[in-house]
Formats: C-alpha cells, sequence, structure tokens
C-alpha cells in the first residue's frame, strides 16, 4: 500500500504544547506516513531540530516594507504570498490531507476547500482562543473539517455541544524519553539561593491571563514563608510583569522567574517538590503529564484536562478559582496531610507518553 502524504501545517514552530507534540509525533510516524512539515514562523524546534521527512520554514520578516508588499500581493493575486508558497508545496508534493496545528489558522482551512484537499483541525484551545478567531473563519475550518481532533474530552465535548459530530478523541502525549536530568536538585537551590529546607512550586507556561500568571502573588502570599513559587517558561515585558515585580518587592514574596530555561527545563521542573497549574483554562497541558512522570504532586484549579487526567492520590483539585482555597490545599500536601502516591503518578504519565499513544495515531492517519 502506498504510504499517505500529510502536509503539516503549525503555527510558530516554537516549544509551545501544540508544537512540542507535533514534534513528538512526526518522529514516531517516521517509516509509516510520509510527513511535511509547514511552519508558518521560524521557531526554533522545526528550524533547527526537525522530525519530519521533508520541512519548509516562512523566514519572512514581517515589517512595514512587507505588510505593504503583502497588500499589493493580495490586490493582484487575491492570496498572500505564504498562502501561494504553501499552494506551490502542495502542487510539489501532492498530500492527500492536510493537517492543521491548532485552530488559529483558518486561512489554510479555507485554501485546502478551494484545492479540494481534506484536513483535519487539531484543536488544541477551549473557550478564550474562539474569542479571538474571526467569526465566520471559526465557523468555516469546522463546517468543512474532515476530522476534528480534540486533545482532551473537555475539548471534545465543547465541540460536539456546537452540533460537530465528526470528532475523534486523540489525548495530548509526551515523549518520556526525553526527560533528562543533568544537574542536581542541590545544586539548583544554591544557584537560586533557596534554603534547603523551602518548599518549592513550580509552575510552567506562557506568560498570558489564561495562564493565571497574575495570580501567582495573591497564591504565594497564602502559603507559608519558607514557600517558593517558580515560574519556568517565557517572560513578556508587559505591565502584569511590572505589577508582579513591584509587589514582590514590597510583599517580600519568594516569586522567582527562571525564564524558559530550554536546555535545562526538565533540571528546573525536577527542581520542584510540587507542581502547580494557575490556569483559568488549560485543554490538557503537557508539562502537567511530564511533571508526574517525574513524581511531582499536581494542585491546580478545575481548569479543564487536569481533572480528567489527575486521580486520587496525585495531588488536588479545586472546584473554585480563589488562590486562597488553592492555597489551603497545596498547604495540606507540603504538611503531608494529603496522602501522594508517587507510583501513581509516574504510571499515569505514562499512560500518555508516546509509545503508548502512537498506535492510535497510525490508525486515524490511515483510516481516515
Amino acid at each position: 500500500m502506498k504510504q499517505k502524504t500529510i502536509l503539516f501545517i503549525t503555527p510558530t514552530g516554537g516549544r509551545t504544547g501544540s508544537e512540542m507534540l507535533i514534534w513528538y509525533l512526526l518522529k514516531h510516524l517516521s517509516g509509516k506516513i510520509k510527513s511535511v512539515i509547514y511552519s508558518c514562523q521560524n521557531g526554533e524546534l522545526f528550524a533547527n531540530h526537525s522530525t519530519a521527512d521533508l520541512t519548509f520554514i516562512n523566514r519572512t520578516q514581517k515589517g512595514f516594507l512587507y505588510k505593504i508588499y503583502e497588500g499589493v500581493y493580495y490586490q493582484l493575486f487575491k492570496r498572500t504570498p505564504e498562502e501561494s508558497r504553501v499552494l506551490k508545496i502542495q502542487k510539489q508534493l501532492k498530500a492527500d490531507k492536510w493537517y492543521l496545528n491548532t485552530l488559529t489558522m483558518p486561512r489554510f482551512a479555507r485554501l485546502a476547500k478551494g484545492l479540494q484537499v481534506p484536513y483535519y483541525v487539531h484543536v488544541h484551545e477551549l473557550l478564550s482562543v474562539y474569542d479571538e478567531i474571526v467569526y465566520d473563519d471559526f465557523k468555516f475550518q469546522f463546517d468543512n473539517a474532515e476530522k476534528i481532533i480534540c486533545c482532551s474530552a473537555i475539548v471534545e465535548k465543547r465541540i460536539k455541544q456546537m452540533g460537530y459530530k465528526n470528532t475523534i478523541l486523540l489525548h495530548e502525549f509526551i515523549d518520556t524519553e526525553q526527560i533528562i536530568i543533568q544537574q542536581t536538585q542541590k545544586d539548583l537551590r544554591q544557584k537560586l539561593n533557596i534554603p534547603e529546607n523551602a518548599y518549592i512550586w513550580v509552575m510552567s507556561g506562557s506568560m498570558n491571563l489564561r495562564k493565571g500568571y497574575d495570580l501567582a502573588l495573591d497564591l504565594l502570599a497564602n502559603l507559608p514563608e519558607n514557600t517558593y513559587l517558580l515560574w519556568l517558561g517565557n517572560i513578556k515585558k508587559t505591565g502584569v510583569l511590572h505589577y508582579l515585580e513591584q509587589r514582590m518587592k514590597q510583599e517580600k514574596l519568594n516569586f522567582i522567574q527562571v525564564g524558559e530555561k530550554s536546555d535545562e527545563y526538565y533540571d528546573y521542573l525536577n527542581l520542584a517538590n510540587g507542581f502547580v497549574l494557575l490556569a483559568r483554562e488549560d485543554p490538557f497541558p503537557l508539562v502537567m503529564i511530564e511533571a508526574a512522570f517525574l513524581q511531582k504532586p499536581i494542585a491546580g484549579f478545575n481548569s479543564g484536562g487536569i481533572s480528567e487526567f489527575s486521580l486520587q492520590g496525585m495531588g488536588t483539585v479545586i472546584d473554585s478559582f480563589n488562590p486562597k482555597d488553592l492555597a489551603q490545599a497545596m498547604i495540606k500536601i507540603q504538611r503531608k496531610e494529603t496522602t501522594i502516591d508517587k507510583e501513581l503518578l509516574k504510571n499515569r504519565a505514562l499512560d500518555f507518553d508516546i509509545k503508548n499513544q502512537i498506535e492510535k495515531w497510525v490508525k486515524f492517519f490511515n483510516e481516515n
């Protein structure tokens, strides 16, 4: 049987959860389908470490002059230069299907429809992201998708509530072989000037309000004095960052922003005594699975996938979104008043390891 060719289109090519997932996926699909990746931006993940059979990166620097060029180009050809490039890739490869990694690229749904190429939309998002997409574009990409891939049960529930019946639940996953610890917890504590007896909670993700980083100090103010909270992720220079920095100075709170730490990411995650999710909305965060694999108790608001993933003995999930309520539950973990089963944490993470999920994906691509 001839191998299918799938054109995977992804928004940034960087180390976001959805793009780490596709990076893992393409590595393990090698030899089972022919995978071609097109990244809309020059993110370092696919630009430098691609796992696809063939890779195309949009390296365009979109400054003022480019916007003028793009506008003139659109007036002449009724499409953008990027759309023309993807059309050229499709003409060259004759891909059987397109895979749109996230619902943030409806322009490619329209392009696929115009070419009569079937496409999948992989939904890693919940309602707050729906609000960022134009009504007609949002509706079009779902109305015309051959399959809507949902990364968690709550995501599939929302899609089905809109009346779409062509969904498939394929959970987010990690590659545990990538989790390599290089530095000791003691060395990192010394580097960060954190006392040996301090309890460290780590939180991770992009700095945006959906991830709840603005709530970090409200949480920390309700935790014992010897508690540290580390934010592992990119640092955005916004007003919220200034608010956090000024408040830290005023209240002497132990909040440390360590940045992305791409090459030391798992070292810093492993530094944690516990992992906390402050997200107001998060479909099925990969870092939650990674933390469980490292046997870190998990605490968080009931923001989406955490309640599907977390089992009794793995930590605590709070139905309210009040930082004080979450802090009280975290204190019980710190004081060992909540029973934590470390083997359960690791085994649950292994349920969502790529090796235990890949056959579902192979079957999906071969049958659809």
